[in-house]
């Protein structure tokens, strides 16, 4: 059983760890692109539009002021194929430093979560991945939640 001593510090995302953030997502990916193919420069832009946001939620854990995982979400109306009734928490961005961290990182962060996005009037989170990380999925899954869906997408030229 995990001790309150093991768990790192949560709080909201600052500018200044943008850098942090950016490169946090970056592991996951290849080549400078993210799980989801998005550029660096891409995702410093939207973390950013989403830090200066005052709706969204956005996140870092932090052991001893290190960044060692974030989320971003913000609530919005229930998309297809998701349905369902009143606001969702969309958590688009979720990355720890080290696969081993998803439960002490993730775990943190999904907890602090939980209890911002339901008072900003969610009543359910959908947390999206980009595929390719069965540890993510695994964690994801053990937390509580269920498989909703699977995208593929084609350009159309």
């Amino acid at each position: 059983m995990m001790t309150a001593e093991t768990l790192p510090g949560v709080r909201d995302a600052l500018p200044t760890d943008l850098a942090a953030m950016v490169a946090l997502g970056e592991r996951a990916g290849h080549g400078g692109r993210g799980p989801g193919g998005e550029l660096a420069e891409s995702r410093r832009a939207r973390l950013a539009a989403l830090v200066a946001d005052l709706g969204a939620v956005v996140l870092v854990a932090t052991d001893e002021e290190v960044v060692q995982g974030y989320l971003a979400a913000a609530v919005g109306d229930p998309s297809p194929p998701h349905g369902g009734v009143g606001p969702v928490g969309y958590v688009d961005d979720l990355a720890v430093g080290e696969g081993y961290d998803w439960w002490r990182v993730g775990g943190a962060l999904l907890a602090r979560a939980r209890s911002r996005l339901k008072e900003a009037g969610a009543v359910r989170m959908i947390v999206t991945t980009g595929g390719g990380d069965p540890v993510k999925q695994a964690f994801l899954w053990r937390s509580g939640f269920t498989l909703i869906t699977e995208s593929y997408e084609e350009s159309l030229p």
